[in-house]
């Protein structure tokens, strides 16, 4: 069976001597393909089977994974080749999505959301920082792991001043009632509120907020920890990431 779909290359390896395995982040999930010859310099799938490109994939259906027939460049982050920090970041939203995002079903959030912020790195757009946390908190709800933030979760109170937020149940907590959770942390409101805007607004929106210095770093921080906390699996691009900006 022959399929034709748009898809981002979140992952390659090489295998035999010229060959790729490549994985596609597609509106219809992960899908693995084997693309034959792509790392010759001169052959037609070298570039759009290349990590990072978006290009539209013909694909025939094999046993275990498909074949790429042929694949035409849709879009390329240039960019993102002469940045360090921002390719890394990258890696990890790719490892990230390797895990969380749905094999060969639907995916298409999982797509707007990693060419929206893409897009945003390689323009320099906005801080890393800022995107890193977005895209943490979001890929999260997408995958299931949605915070429950409108209110406190020991009162009710939806309007309280503090910002007290527990990573491992993915609670909030006023100040109230902080002591009675035992392991959240103070985030600050600004943060809570970022964190509510991140996981209900649509699209490209998520990006639209203003936030202080400060409670941008305590987003950085609690945004993070979730992942790490909910997420059962090392995450190597995540340490490098780390590595080259502490």
């Amino acid at each position: 069976m022959k399929i034709t779909t748009d898809g981002l290359v979140i992952w390659e390896s090489k295998t035999g001597e010229a060959d790729r395995v490549i994985t596609l982040l597609t509106e219809n999930g992960i899908i693995t393909a084997y693309a034959k010859n792509s790392l010759r310099p001169k052959n037609k799938l070298t570039s759009p089977t290349s990590m990072l490109c978006f290009s539209n994939f013909e694909l025939y259906s094999g046993t275990n994974m498909y074949t790429v027939d042929d694949a035409q460049i849709k879009h390329r982050f240039i960019k993102l080749s002469t940045d360090v920090n921002g390719y890394s970041l990258a890696a990890y939203f790719c490892e990230l999505l390797k895990l969380l995002a749905p094999i060969e079903d639907a995916a298409e959030d999982f797509l707007s959301l990693m060419t929206n912020s893409l897009y945003l790195i390689n323009e320099g757009k906005k801080p890393l920082f800022l995107i890193k946390s977005v895209f943490e908190m979001r890929i999260m709800c997408l995958a299931g792991y949605m915070p429950d933030i409108a209110e406190c979760a020991e009162c009710g109170e939806s309007n309280s001043a503090g910002g007290f937020f527990d990573v491992t149940n993915g609670v909030f907590y006023c100040e109230s009632c902080v002591k009675k959770s035992g392991r959240a942390v103070n985030i600050g409101a600004a943060a809570v509120s970022a964190i509510r805007h991140i996981i209900s607004a649509e699209g490209g929106k998520i990006f639209s907020f203003d936030i202080g210095v400060a409670s941008l770093s305590a987003l950085k921080d609690v945004s993070e920890a979730y992942v790490c906390t909910h997420v059962d699996h090392r995450l190597p691009t995540l340490e490098f990431y780390n590595s080259l900006t502490t």
